[in-house]
C-alpha cells in the first residue's frame, strides 16, 4: 500500500470528462492547470493491478485495468491518468476504475494505492 497527498488541484483538473490527470511535484508548468499534483512521502513503490483499489480520502474505487506504463510512470514521476469508466482502454499510463463518478477532492487529501 502506498499513500500520497494532494498538494495542488489545477483550475481545470476537474471537468465533465470523467478523468483525472495525476502528476508528481516535478510536473511541467504547462500541465498544472489540468492536473492533480500529488506528493509521495513513502519509500514503498506503487504496484497496482487489476483488482487493486484506489482511494481518494475514504472514496473507494476498484481498478478494473491499467496500461502497461501506469505503475512505472507513477513511481518515476507520479503520473497517471485515471479514467472513471467500465471499459478498459489502451492508454499506456491509464488506470481504469469504477464507479464511474469523479471523487470529491481537496488539497491535503490522501490518495491510497492498494
Amino acid at each position: 500500500m502506498t499513500v500520497t497527498e494532494i498538494t495542488q488541484i489545477g483550475k481545470d483538473a476537474i471537468n465533465d470528462e470523467n478523468l483525472l490527470v495525476l502528476f508528481g511535484e516535478a510536473i511541467p508548468s504547462d500541465l498544472l492547470e489540468v492536473s492533480i499534483v500529488q506528493k509521495n512521502s513513502g519509500d514503498e513503490p506503487i504496484a497496482l493491478s487489476e483488482g487493486s483499489q484506489l482511494l481518494f480520502g475514504d472514496q473507494v474505487y476498484q481498478v478494473n485495468g491499467l496500461g502497461h506504463l501506469a505503475n512505472q510512470n507513477l513511481n518515476e514521476i507520479g503520473h497517471a491518468t485515471v479514467f472513471f469508466q467500465k471499459e478498459i482502454g489502451v492508454i499506456p499510463n491509464g488506470i481504469y476504475v469504477t464507479p464511474e463518478k469523479l471523487p470529491e477532492l481537496e488539497v491535503g487529501m490522501k490518495i491510497t494505492y492498494k
